[in-house]
């Protein structure tokens, strides 16, 4: 296998199955590698507006004296759009390449979050249209990312080391952009935010697609999958409903955090808890692309399933706040885990020629979940038991995937 040069000019590769006797890479190892720094850092900053975004919002309709429901419901919209048009962008890439799906999204994502300010709470058909645009043109750089890795790394076991680096690191985006955005509201007002934030997701938008992997890359000629496009294959649409059901576990932590700390009047917990599962999510992709595998990779997703599933048990038997806390990072370590094996099982499952509108669908998965999960732990008080029954949801479909996996079918 070759490292990309800057004369190669690659197309979508057939996915690398795991070598059980190959040794493990190390994240550092992949950092080196030509363009993969450049594309990972460039990524998180063109995937920055996710993060900030929905606070920046919230934020700005504050500011001019609107109220937290038309903030939330903004907010709400910009992350339903996102869902909607990642897969949908990943399918315009699959056919034209990565430049102009990747430049056109993120200049009209920048300019819609620039017009919610100046359209002001007076406008709200107008805010929300913005909000809508601003999320669906969100540029699909996620899913692009991972489309390029099989092209940029020279192995099975870096590509593998990739997945965790990326699933790891994405993580630092949903840390820092709330802090962002509060930060720079403060110093400069809402209005400046949303621009400075549709101006970070545009320079890592252009840092991308001006890299020689992404000019390079080429769509794979196929014969159409038809109207459902990447979601043909029964075992992708298993999969993928699986990540619903992971991310409704997460979605709904964030109800069980504010609800706990309400319980023990202790209001940092209702950040700590989310937080501390961010970290675990990082630490859990680390520890499991540092160490070889000798599983199949069907078997490493259910049972990376089977811990996230069971790990939210001692957190449904409320164990006072510190531990909550300690406990809380069990299952993100899980979550990292299987988040690297879905990645390669996208690989694997992927309808030919589809790969980038397949892991669009995998970020439209996670969104719907996430939205799923905080809307269904509402009347349950936020009880623990939502994003505990949630991940037992996520293991039985992932049972029923694996034979497919292990197989390496597609349909």
């Amino acid at each position: 296998m070759t490292v990309l040069n800057e004369t190669t000019a690659p197309t979508t590769a057939p996915p690398r199955l795991p070598d059980p006797h190959h040794a493990a890479a190390s994240w550092l190892s992949v950092l080196r590698l030509p363009h993969c720094a450049r594309l990972l850092g460039a990524t998180l900053l063109g995937r920055l507006p996710l993060g900030v975004a929905p606070v920046a919002l919230l934020l700005a309709v504050r500011d001019q004296g609107g109220s937290y429901t038309w903030g939330a419901a903004l907010a709400a919209a910009f992350g339903l759009a996102v869902a909607a048009g990642q897969p949908m962008l990943g399918r315009l890439v699959d056919r034209i390449g990565q430049t102009i799906p990747i430049l056109t999204g993120a200049l009209l994502s920048a300019i819609a979050l620039t017009v919610v300010p100046v359209a002001g709470t007076d406008r709200p058909i107008t805010q929300l249209t913005a909000a809508l645009v601003a999320g669906a043109a969100a540029p699909p750089l996620e899913a692009s990312l991972r489309a390029l890795w099989s092209q940029v790394v020279p192995s099975a076991a870096h590509l593998r080391a990739a997945y965790g680096l990326d699933s790891g690191s994405q993580e630092l985006v949903y840390v820092a952009g709330p802090l962002l955005a509060t930060a720079i509201t403060a110093l400069a007002g809402s209005t400046t935010a949303l621009a400075t934030t549709g101006l970070l997701g545009l320079a890592g938008a252009v840092t991308v697609a001006s890299s020689t992997p992404s000019r390079a890359w080429r769509p794979t000629r196929t014969r159409t999958a038809g109207i459902l496009g990447a979601l043909r294959p029964a075992g992708l649409r298993t999969l993928l409903l699986a990540l619903v059901a992971v991310g409704a576990a997460l979605g709904a932590l964030t109800v069980s955090a504010l609800a706990t700390a309400e319980r023990y009047g202790i209001a940092w917990l209702s950040g700590a808890l989310p937080a501390a599962l961010s970290i675990g999510a990082l630490i859990g992709c680390a520890v499991c692309t540092a160490i070889p595998w000798t599983e199949s990779l069907g078997t490493q997703l259910v049972q990376a399933g089977a811990g996230f599933a069971i790990s939210w048990l001692p957190l449904c038997l409320g164990p006072g706040p510190n531990a909550s806390v300690v406990l809380a990072a069990v299952p993100g370590m899980f979550f990292g885990a299987l988040l690297v094996s879905a990645y390669q099982a996208i690989d694997v499952l992927a309808h030919p020629g589809m790969v980038t509108e397949s892991y669009g669908w995998l970020v439209s998965a996670f969104g719907v979940g996430t939205a799923l999960g905080t809307a269904s732990a509402g009347p349950w008080h936020g009880s623990l038991f939502v994003p505990a029954a949630a991940a037992a949801t996520a293991l039985a479909l992932l049972h029923a995937v694996q034979s497919r996996l292990d197989r390496g079918m597609r349909s």
